[in-house]
């Protein structure tokens, strides 16, 4: 592989972690013209600030018809997960006891690939409403 090739190839590969690790992953596999996979859905809720999850709900981004079901349904549920966080320290226990393994789940179980908006959005609710946390307790 030249050079060139390689830097592009590396760039490429460090803004796809990075998008993950932020909560913007959808955002950026629409940018690249890529099929956005159900479980990229969770990856706003599961890694992404307040602020980016405020935003994300309040400036929809122009899109087709069908994206724009899964940012209805991804609006929806940040706004449950927010009202239920009530507050950053909860938000960040919602994410890494609840949210980061779903969205992990989600990727690995092939039936997910076949699901509607409607029917993710009803697993992160059930998910986000009923699973207990180390505070829960």
């Amino acid at each position: 592989m030249k050079k060139r090739e390689r830097a592009a190839s590396e760039a490429a590969v460090a803004a796809g972690c990075e998008a993950f690790l932020t909560g913007t992953l959808a955002e950026y596999w629409e940018r690249q013209g890529s099929t956005v996979p159900v479980w990229a859905w969770t990856n706003l809720l599961a890694h992404g600030s307040a602020d980016l999850i405020v935003e994300s709900i309040t400036c929809p981004a122009r899109s087709s018809r069908v994206v724009r079901s899964w940012r209805t349904a991804r609006s929806s549920m940040g706004n449950l997960l927010l009202e239920i966080a009530d507050g950053p320290r909860r938000l960040r226990t919602l994410q890494s006891e609840i949210l980061i393994p779903l969205e992990l789940e989600m990727a690995t179980l092939p039936a997910v690939r076949e699901w509607t908006p409607r029917q993710w959005a009803a697993a992160v609710d059930w998910a986000i409403r009923n699973q207990p946390t180390r505070t829960d307790y």
